[in-house]
């Protein structure tokens, strides 16, 4: 978790008001072209449709992930915090101490790796740009 007054409440209702606007919005939106009702407009009435399949998903799950976003925080507030800092010290992110292990040789340290992947990352999208 990255936030500490986030609930099991708040959590589990998100995730599933979160999950619930992605099947209304895409009963409700379908893709151009589309005929059948597995693609989208299962709900009989078809408010917008996409120049595509793959933008009618992109925007399904903006919708769901911001419904659940703020829904968790919503109701996080709205509900009472049954655990105490103490309990919630090393399952919340921010509460969790670092370990910094000055031992390591410089090549073996995650942030290393880190910068490598993402530098390869570059390289090869410039390279097939």
């Amino acid at each position: 978790m990255f936030w500490k007054r986030a609930t099991g409440h708040g959590a589990f209702f998100g995730l599933l008001l979160g999950t619930a606007a992605a099947a209304l919005h895409h009963g409700l939106t379908m893709p151009a072209g589309a005929t059948t009702l597995i693609k989208g407009g299962w709900l009989g009435t078809v408010l917008h449709r996409y120049p595509s399949e793959m933008a009618q998903n992109f925007w399904t799950a903006i919708f769901a992930w911001t419904v659940c976003f703020v829904m968790t925080i919503v109701i996080s507030l709205l509900t009472k915090q049954t655990r105490t800092i103490d309990q919630l010290r090393g399952l919340v992110y921010s509460l969790t101490p670092k370990i910094k292990d000055h031992e390591i040789s410089w090549y073996k340290q995650p942030m290393t790796f880190g910068i490598i992947v993402l530098l390869l990352a570059v390289i090869l999208n410039i390279i097939f740009w």
